[in-house]
């Protein structure tokens, strides 16, 4: 648990969007989001890191989840 600053616990909970879906579910798409380089990249077929992920159900098309976490990153090289 981590520490709010209110200085309350906080309990970490799943994220899910308005519809119930989590981050693994088939009806969420993970989008990378990138440089105007790392685009470039993209266009000429050149894998690129995104900078971030954002997790959008397709079902409500709610942005539910965004994260920069560089493990995460790495996976959606």
């Amino acid at each position: 648990m981590t520490e709010e600053p209110t200085g309350r616990a906080a309990t970490s909970k799943p994220r899910t969007c308005s519809c119930g879906y989590g981050r693994e579910h088939h009806m969420v798409s993970a989008e990378g989001v990138y440089t105007t380089s790392g685009y470039l990249r993209l266009f000429f077929g050149i894998s690129a890191r995104p900078i971030k992920v954002k997790y959008r159900c397709r079902r409500c098309n709610e942005v539910f989840s965004v994260t920069t976490d560089p493990a995460i990153l790495d996976l959606h090289y």
